[in-house]
């Protein structure tokens, strides 16, 4: 009875920990396409070379004109805390999009920025504007915190930049990292950013239209978010710069999802908290899918254990209860002395 008990508390608390990690839908969205409609232009707001391009499901994002600059961007609040005792969320977000030119190079940039959500969203109109984020954000958001995750993929090779911090302490780190991530024949590449609250780190990952290799190569850099918002309200945006070239952005997909970080000792080893690296190897995506095989094994094993317990247990209730509705027939004895 006691291992019923222990396995039926095991079970509880494994639910629970699912539950923990289920997504915040008020902190959800994602557009597999864009289409206009009233719910879309509520939720999306459209800056610079911008524009919807009804018939393809498209947002075309800079004109085939060079120095061109496009910028996407959700209305609603983002919430990177839960609860009153601030409890930092996880977050991850995907976007995928293409060039005219089928590749992009001559310092065609592509960014991601996050920004208070007290920042006035009409600077990101102004028609004199034709930097990049970084550039951008460090002249017209002074006063504000903001994060950037930049990047410029070429045939030279791939670069990023990252800013970090407010007008006193804005920190940008550049950084190179490998791979033939050049689109051909009118391909996609898609980029995965993701965000560890436990350990701090975000990981920036792409992977091109009909490759088996899930999000690589990819880098990944140190960064605390809960130290730089203290609401943890933010707006997040797309932004794109075709520099020299004449080359269209296209945007075809963007999705953005909160979740509730995992237990500690589910991570499978720990991370240098002020580490930069510039490649990380695919062994380190393997042992996190590892790991949630083995969660899973434990969880179903558990559940298994569970149910024999419960079958053993109600077969000697049942068993219990048939030996007890026996009546004993009398003995040929006392059936003489009557």
């Amino acid at each position: 009875m006691g291992l019923f008990i222990t396995l039926s508390l095991l079970f509880l608390s494994c639910f629970e920990i699912h539950g923990t990690m289920a997504a915040d839908e008020s902190s959800t969205f994602s557009f597999d396409g864009f289409v206009k409609s009233p719910t879309f232009d509520k939720s999306v707001a459209l800056f610079g070379d911008s524009k919807l391009v009804t018939d393809t499901s498209l947002i075309q994002l800079t004109d085939s004109v060079s120095g061109r600059v496009g910028r996407v961007v959700y209305r609603k609040p983002v919430s990177l805390f839960q609860g009153k005792e601030r409890n930092s969320l996880s977050f991850s977000t995907h976007f995928s999009f293409s060039s005219m030119s089928d590749e992009i190079g001559d310092d065609d940039i592509l960014s991601f920025v996050m920004v208070p959500s007290s920042l006035d969203l009409s600077l990101f109109g102004k028609k004199d504007n034709n930097f990049s984020a970084l550039e951008f954000l460090l002249q017209n958001a002074k006063n504000e915190t903001v994060v950037a995750v930049e990047f410029d993929i070429s045939k030279i090779g791939n670069c990023a930049r990252i800013l970090i911090g407010g007008p006193e302490s804005a920190e940008i780190r550049n950084l190179s990292f490998v791979g033939d991530l050049m689109m051909n024949n009118g391909g996609t590449l898609s980029c995965m950013i993701d965000y560890e609250a436990n350990s701090k780190r975000m990981m920036v990952r792409f992977r091109k239209s009909g490759s088996i290799k899930l999000f690589d190569p990819f880098f990944s850099f140190s960064l605390d978010l809960a130290k730089l918002w203290e609401d943890g309200q933010v707006t997040v945006g797309l932004s794109s710069a075709n520099g020299n070239s004449s080359k269209a952005h296209f945007l075809h997909s963007w999705s953005f999802e909160t979740r509730h970080p995992p237990p500690m000792w589910m991570h499978s080893e720990p991370l240098e908290p002020n580490e930069v690296s510039t490649e990380e190897k695919e062994g380190r995506g393997r042992s996190e899918c590892i790991w949630k095989v083995l969660g899973a094994l434990v969880l179903g094993a558990a559940c298994g254990s569970l149910g024999v317990m419960l079958a053993l247990y109600l077969w000697t209730i049942c068993r219990v209860r048939r030996s007890m509705a026996v009546v004993p027939e009398e003995s040929p004895i006392e059936q003489g002395k009557k």
